[in-house]
């Protein structure tokens, strides 16, 4: 059985990145800021919560190059998070999103190509199409970290009944039973929940892995760089957000956040281009 969760330390710097889709400024930058990270702290752990694939069409670059404008760099990502991981072993998590999913064996999805699976992968190398799935078959579906946070690529409903339930999910929705078709659903494809949904979650996750008071998770998009839906959610955005407006989350491992009124903008939540310490 493929491990789909993990439990972080209760030490240590965690940065926590969303949606890349194949944008290769953004994923330098963070690398950069990981880099940096270690230096000082070398206990630093980096999540990326998935959808490192499938970017803009020449069509959306022209409508919105305030947003699109920038070259998909898809398979060249995942190998360079592939090299990360190789590096620095069990410190570089990769969380699957429902785009990286339709590489192995989910659904392909539509969002500038009718079909963007077969369009990245038809400009793949065989190397690059095994990088694919060298990466995305054994990814994570969520983490849970003592400092109080659950990362996944969607914000799940509380249909979890343990956390350790993740792990017996198999990629393809057909190999699985209701109750695990439902989770594999759930964590790659919800946009959000509504408060007392998230909180029972989390309940949840608290009594059967560690405590954990707040979701972060990608999948969605703002072009303020960021939102948070109640005490319980939070959604840092890089996809879809302008280049100067781009956040990721920086957390203090041996920390604890009791709600997202602790990710504070330009502490917690920082800036992925420009100066970010406070």
């Amino acid at each position: 059985m493929v491990r789909r969760t993990s439990i972080l330390p209760g030490r240590g710097v965690l940065m926590i990145s969303t949606d890349l889709h194949g944008n290769w400024d953004d994923f330098a930058a963070l690398r950069a800021r990981f880099f940096a990270e270690l230096e000082a702290e070398p206990a630093t752990h980096w999540a990326l919560l998935g959808d490192l694939v499938h970017g803009p069409s020449p069509e959306a670059r022209a409508r919105r190059p305030d947003l699109y404008d920038y070259d998909d760099r898809s398979a060249e990502l995942v190998t360079a998070v592939l090299a990360l991981q190789r590096a620095f072993p069990g410190r570089v998590h990769y969380v699957l999103g429902n785009h990286d999913h339709g590489h192995v064996g989910g659904r392909h999805t539509a969002k500038f190509y009718p079909d963007e699976v077969a369009a990245l992968e038809s400009r793949c190398t065989p190397a690059q199409r095994d990088d694919l799935r060298a990466l995305f078959e054994p990814a994570l579906l969520a983490i849970a970290a003592p400092c109080g946070v659950l990362l996944s690529h969607g914000s799940p409903d509380d249909r979890l009944q343990a956390f350790a339930d993740l792990d017996g999910v198999r990629l393809d929705p057909r190999d699985n039973d209701p109750y695990r078709r439902h989770l594999l659903a759930s964590v790659l494809g919800s946009y959000g929940q509504r408060d007392e949904v998230s909180a029972r979650l989390l309940a949840r996750v608290t009594a059967t892995a560690v405590p954990v008071s707040i979701v972060i998770h990608g999948h969605d998009r703002d072009e303020a760089g960021w939102f948070v839906s109640g005490p319980h959610q939070c959604c840092p955005v890089l996809f879809g957000a302008p280049r100067e407006h781009r956040r990721y989350v920086r957390l203090d491992m041996s920390a604890r956040y009791h709600s997202t009124a602790d990710l504070r903008d330009g502490v917690e939540l920082r800036r992925v281009h420009g100066p970010t310490d406070p």
